[in-house]
């Protein structure tokens, strides 16, 4: 008998951009990863086109827009995803605060669901 990796979602899907801060409490629901997806609402983007997601612990102050890495500085807490792609993330907590790029706005977004696994689904 396999491992099931597929993602269970355990947790509403929440649209976050980089306005401010979605704090997601999943901590009653098990949730243990993170699928994340830059979705447009007006199609599809530039090619290799990517955004970045920010967050912190949900009881610490607000995490800042998230922006691109410079190089020799450390940034904390932040991943780039590519438009159109998923990400998964795995052990970071299940009650988080979320922030996307800046150059989010009406059209382009983050999808942040919590859930359990996330090789695929």
């Amino acid at each position: 008998m396999g491992i099931d990796t597929t993602f269970q979602p355990k947790t509403p899907t929440f649209a976050v951009d980089g306005s401010a801060a979605v704090a997601i409490d999943g901590r009653q629901d098990g949730v243990t990863s993170w699928r994340i997806r830059v979705v447009t609402a007006t199609g599809t983007p530039a090619p290799g086109a990517s955004s970045y997601v920010r967050w912190a612990n949900g009881n610490a102050a607000a995490p800042s827009i998230a922006t691109a890495p410079v190089q020799g500085v450390p940034s904390v807490n932040t991943l780039g995803i590519n438009v159109g792609q998923t990400l998964y993330i795995e052990g970071i907590g299940a009650w988080l605060q979320f922030i996307g790029s800046g150059a989010f706005g009406a059209t382009t977004f983050l999808e942040i669901t919590g859930g359990q696994g996330g090789c695929g689904g």
